[in-house]
């Protein structure tokens, strides 16, 4: 195994300042603490294949006795010719903390696709499976595999759940004055200018019929396809 080497002067470590002060040469090293004590500090650089130390002199005593091995900072020391680095400053690395994007939240409505104690799948235009936390499986009672639902997600959990009915296209409501060419229990036919009309009569209608006949004249009105009024003029 090789050993690593102890940076007293050796370039690969060495970023070399301008300090040029009594022809003193700037040392600086950035990575982990390897040794520390009142007279020495020792920091190896970040790729771990060398080591810088430096003495530490009496007035930065008290800012080394609070560096530990295992602690990540900067050191910048200076050497003179004939003498050993010496210490000049040190300083902790701040771990650069990660950024955390926001949680996004999921919706979708549509049919449940899976239901079961601990998750549920809703199928819409887009497919969501969440998983259901205990404080929300009161939620789940009496909910049954395609029962049409409105569901919200953040990070696959259940956060909310709407059962809801499909919104229904508006019943379109028909008008036509004419005449009677069938008529019957179940479904009453008008011929008019507009064109023909045949709609179903609800068992509710079907005894008025009795006062109408084929041939007569009338008003006629049906909401889709249901007869829902029907008189002479």
């Amino acid at each position: 195994m090789l050993r690593k080497i102890t940076l007293l002067g050796i370039v690969a470590l060495v970023a070399v300042g301008a300090g040029q002060a009594n022809e003193g040469k700037e040392l600086r090293v950035s990575g982990e603490v390897v040794r520390a004590s009142a007279q020495t500090l020792s920091v190896e650089n970040l790729t771990g294949d060398a080591v810088l130390t430096c003495a530490v002199p009496a007035r930065l005593a008290e800012q080394v006795a609070g560096v530990k091995t295992g602690d990540k900072v900067r050191m910048v020391c200076v050497r003179y010719r004939g003498r050993k680095a010496e210490l000049v400053k040190v300083e902790r690395l701040v771990a650069k903390v990660p950024e955390t994007k926001p949680v996004e939240k999921q919706e979708a409505a549509g049919l449940v696709a899976e239901l079961g104690p601990g998750a549920i799948v809703v199928q819409g235009e887009q497919r969501l499976a969440c998983r259901v936390p205990a404080e929300k499986q009161a939620k789940l009672e009496g909910l049954k595999v395609g029962e049409r639902v409105k569901l919200s997600c953040v990070a696959h959990v259940l956060v909310g759940l709407e059962r809801y009915e499909a919104d229904r296209p508006a019943v379109q409501e028909v008008r036509l004055y004419g005449k009677i060419t069938t008529l019957s229990r179940d479904r009453v036919t008008v011929l008019g200018e507009a064109g023909s009309l045949s709609c179903f009569v609800p068992a509710t209608f079907a005894e008025k019929l009795v006062r109408f006949a084929v041939g007569d004249s009338v008003k006629m009105m049906c909401r889709g396809s249901e007869l829902t009024y029907l008189e002479k003029p």
